[in-house]
Parts: C-alpha cells; structure tokens; sequence
C-alpha cells in the first residue's frame, strides 16, 4: 500500500528467521484475533480502507502544518524565533534522514494505531535538542521506576533492551487511563476492525470463487468418491470466479442443483461494509464525507465548510495542543521565554467575504495594521504597513495638541528602531547556523554586518554617525560575547535604547 504499509513495520534484521521476526511483533504490539476469526493488528488494521482513509487524513493534515517556535514579548505579543536551534528542527528537519512532514506524519501514524508515538532526543552541535530520532513503539517498553519516574527500555537490532531516560525521549501519547501509556485504538477497536476486513474478504472471495456458493448437486445413484470429485471439479472450474459468472449451467444424467445458502442481499453484505466504516470512522473520530464515505448523513454543521471547520476543533486541535504541550515540555529550554505552536491559520479560515469583513471591522476598529492582515493572509508584508488607525470619535477630547504630535512621532520612531533590530535579527541568525560553531567565521560575519549596518542605523532613525557606530558597537561586543543568546531581549531592550538615542538626538538638535 505504499508509505503507510513501511512506516508500520517494525526495522527487523534481513536475515531474521520467521520465529525471530514472531517474537518481535508480539513483543510490543497488541495482536489477536477478533470475533470474526480475523487476526488484527496496528499493521494488518490498515488493510482496511476505513483505517487507511482515517489514519492517513489525520497523520497528514497535522504533518502538513508548519510548527513554529516563537519568543514572547514583553507586550504580550509574539515573534517567530528564527534564530533559535529548535526552529530548523521543528521547521524543517528533526533529523539526517527526514522532512518535518515525513517526521510527524509517521509520529502521528504511531500514535493513532499504537496509542504512542517515540522520538529519541539526541543532543548534538545545535544543543541539548540536535536531533529527533523516531523509535517503532514495537521496540519501546515503559519501565515504571520508584517515586513514579519512568524509563524507556529500547530493543535494538541485535535483540538487546537500552535503556533511555524520560527526558531523553520525545513521547506523543494517545488516549490513557494512567497518564504515561497511550491506549492502543487498534486494541479497543479489534471487534470493529476484524468485522470490517471480515466483511471485505469475504466480498473478494465471493467474485474470486463463486459458482453460486452454498448449493449442492444432487445426483439420482450413489456416486463413487472418485466420481464424486470429478463432478464437483468440473462444477467448480465451469462457474467459479468473476470471469465464469452467470455461465449457462448443463447438467447431466438427472442431476440437480438446489441452493442453500443466502445471497448477498439477504445478508445484507453492502449495509455492513457502509456500517463497519462509519463505526471505525467513530474510534478515530472523523467526519464520513471525510474519507469519501457519502453514503451516511451527518448532523455536522449545515454545510461542508461547517464539517471541514469542526473536523479542525474536535479532530485535530487535540492532537495538536498534545504535540504542542510535549514539545514544550520536552524540547523547550527556556519554557519562559520561548513557545512551540502550529500554525493553523489556513485551515480555520473561513469565506473569502467573511474573511474581509472581519478585517476591514479589526482594521477600522484599530486592532489590526495592513500588515496584520498581510501575515494572516500569507503574503509579504508592505512598508509602512504596521501602522494602527485610531477612530476619530475614540480620541482623547482634552489631549493638547503637542502632545498628540508626540506620539505620533514617538510611534513613527519605535516602527523605525523596530525595523532596525529586526534585521539585526534576522541576519545574526542566518550568520549563525552558517558559520556552525566556527568562532572565526562567526566573528568575520558579525564585523561584516555592522560595518554595513550603520549607514542603516543613520538613515533609518535619523540620528549622527557617532551614534550609530556606537549602538552597532555595543550590539557586536554582544554577539561575540554570548552568541545569538544576546538576542533574546532585542525587540524590548534595544528597541527602547535606540529610542532613547534618537528622541536624545532631537532634544539636542
């Protein structure tokens, strides 16, 4: 079946015998035969095109939404963290072999089938977080230790367990009645996935032998066991498979069919398959029209945008906030200071129309800068355009004029000093993951910057040359001292200084 089918299989050794390959499924994954007679298992469950659809709509839709590591400000507000090591990690590749797509979507996978999902945390160049390693849940056991700390004991290729900390492995949880090991949806829903691919093996093996199943042929003399078999052979070869249905039927020296089985119909094959998924579709909470099943009605909303918008509330947020609350609490270094959040924007989107009201009413109502509005509909923002417009009819009525002035222009400036960080910002952080550790070139990158970076200063805040070198000199000092570090509070801090610098450098003129 593809990605799915791979990422669900255990790493097993090439040359494992078929006792070796037994011993490690069962090891760590919930196998066992339903009511049905069908075995059903994480990786067997996918056979079922309920599971696939629900599996790979939910794994998917998380994978493709960018998880973004942010730095709080002081404001309250929010700015997208760049420059720090998680970011690439998150962003773009957790790891030397994978996407960040193709990281959460098999995580996802794991999570949703086995109840957890496994990453192990390597440190490395970029930090204590350097790399996301996905481990199989099939080579994972949790080890409860004294004082309620958990363990991980990992199964290796050679069969040998390794243990791993909690704090060194990355865990997504699924459903749990203790709080530390996610449920297997597989397990609890074995009845109604054993029915489903009971029902759809048993739909291929009527078109594959049917030569109308459950009749018999009745003969008027005893017939031989050899005889016997021949006329059920040739019965069998003449009208079984798809290819043979509906042949004519001859039958010879006073023989007769009867029937004594049900057809189809009568046991109402197509009900239960329509049945098995909206049942499963039920274990992993999604909406049928979501997995192209069309033929049930839904209470959803009253249209397929109202769906697809509570498919993202009762679906996804879930999933989201429990990779978010563990990437936190995992990842994250500095809780405090930095946040992890996905960026769901472009899925709780509603109508074009209704999109632009709302912006014109924040807009209008002063909330909202064009540039607001820009970043929410993915597109570049414009100069000048984090301005803010305040209605005439919410004005101060007493405030003097002079002082109206001077905060206009006290407003003007800090757009200005904010700019000018911002790219200080961006560029040390480019600088950084280019020069990788090498002081030498690190040191070559920042003296290049802010030889350049002062015209900047000068021309953006209108202040004198001596100024600005000083602030250029003052932020480099910094950045050889501590590294990207020194960053952290750039957008309050030295924003207010190059403030200051320049309302000094009015007074003064």
């Amino acid at each position: 079946m593809g990605w799915l089918t791979d990422l669900v299989r255990p790493q097993l050794r090439a040359n494992a015998s078929v006792d070796d390959r037994s011993a490690w499924t069962s090891w760590g994954t919930v196998t066992g035969a339903a009511s049905s007679g069908v075995m059903v298992s994480p990786a067997a469950a996918l056979q079922s095109s309920a599971v696939w659809g629900c599996v790979r709509l939910i794994a998917e839709s998380v994978a493709m939404l960018p998880l973004i590591v942010y730095r709080r400000l002081s404001d309250g507000g929010k700015q997208r963290a760049s420059g720090h090591p998680l970011y690439d990690i998150l962003h773009d590749s957790p790891n030397d072999t994978q996407t960040a797509f193709t990281f959460k979507r098999t995580i996802m996978t794991h999570a949703l089938l086995w109840g957890r999902g496994y990453a192990q945390i390597v440190p490395g160049p970029r930090g204590p977080v350097d790399q996301l390693r996905l481990v199989h849940p099939d080579a994972v056991r949790v080890e409860m230790l004294p004082g309620g700390r958990v363990r991980y004991q990992v199964r290796g290729e050679d069969g040998h367990e390794q243990p791993i900390n909690d704090e060194d492995m990355f865990v997504l949880p699924g459903l749990s009645l203790d709080g530390v090991t996610g449920l297997s949806l597989v397990q609890y829903a074995r009845e109604s996935v054993g029915l489903a691919l009971a029902a759809e093996q048993y739909s291929a093996r009527f078109y594959s032998q049917d030569a109308t199943p459950g009749g018999i042929l009745k003969h008027p003399r005893t017939l031989t066991p050899e005889v016997a078999d021949r006329i059920r052979d040739s019965w069998q070869q003449a009208h079984a498979g798809l290819h043979n249905a509906h042949q004519v039927a001859v039958l010879e020296e006073g023989m007769e069919y009867q029937s004594i089985g049900i057809n189809n119909q009568d046991a109402q094959l197509v009900e239960q398959l329509d049945w098995s998924v909206a049942d499963i579709a039920r274990f992993f909470n999604v909406p049928l029209h979501m997995i192209q099943a069309m033929t049930k009605s839904t209470s959803w909303g009253s249209g397929m945008e109202e769906m697809n918008a509570e498919f993202v509330v009762f679906t996804l947020m879930p999933w989201l906030s429990n990779f978010e609350n563990m990437a936190q609490k995992k990842l994250v270094a500095a809780p405090r200071t930095y946040f992890v959040e996905f960026l769901v924007d472009a899925l709780v989107r509603g109508k074009l129309l209704d999109r632009y009201q709302a912006y014109n009413i924040g807009r209008n109502g002063g909330w909202l800068s064009i540039n607001d509005v820009r970043r929410l509909e993915n597109m570049n923002p414009v100069p000048g355009g984090d301005q803010y417009m305040q209605p005439l009819n919410m004005q101060e009525i007493e405030a003097p004029a002079m002082g109206m002035r001077m905060g206009h222009y006290q407003l003007l400036l800090r757009e200005a000093a904010l700019r000018v960080v911002r790219k200080e910002i961006a560029a040390m952080g480019k600088a950084s993951r280019r020069s990788a550790g090498d002081a030498a070139l690190w040191a070559a990158a920042v003296d290049e910057f802010y030889d350049g970076h002062v015209e900047t200063v000068m021309q953006t805040l209108q202040i004198g040359r001596r100024e600005a070198m000083g602030y250029c000199t003052e932020q480099a000092e910094a950045l050889l001292a501590r590294g990207v570090a020194a960053m952290e509070e750039w957008e309050t801090r030295r924003v207010a200084d190059l403030i200051e610098i320049a309302m000094k450098r009015g007074r003064v003129g």
